[in-house]
């Protein structure tokens, strides 16, 4: 883990947390040693999307099974939401 003062490497483990790998990291750490922001940034929303996408699916998914237990329980009376 990064130490406070440590800007470089909050940065670095950030972007780790935020789901980029060791290459796509340091390729946003070159970007933002030179000051390249406005490019840092449409990487930083790309991943965002990615990210968001993921998140999309992930609910959708998540909607499907709740639309078959509900048609479970009112076929056959299973009665109750199952929870996990």
């Amino acid at each position: 883990m990064a130490h406070a003062e440590d800007t470089e490497g909050r940065l670095y483990q950030n972007l780790i947390d935020a789901g980029y790998n060791e290459t796509e990291s340091e390729q946003c750490l070159i970007l933002a040693r030179n000051g390249e922001w406005m490019k840092l940034c449409r990487m930083l929303a790309k991943q965002k999307t990615v990210l968001l996408n993921t998140l999309h699916k992930s609910e959708k998914q998540i909607d499907c099974l709740d639309f078959l237990v509900y048609e479970i329980n009112k076929k056959y009376k299973v009665g109750g939401k199952q929870n996990v």
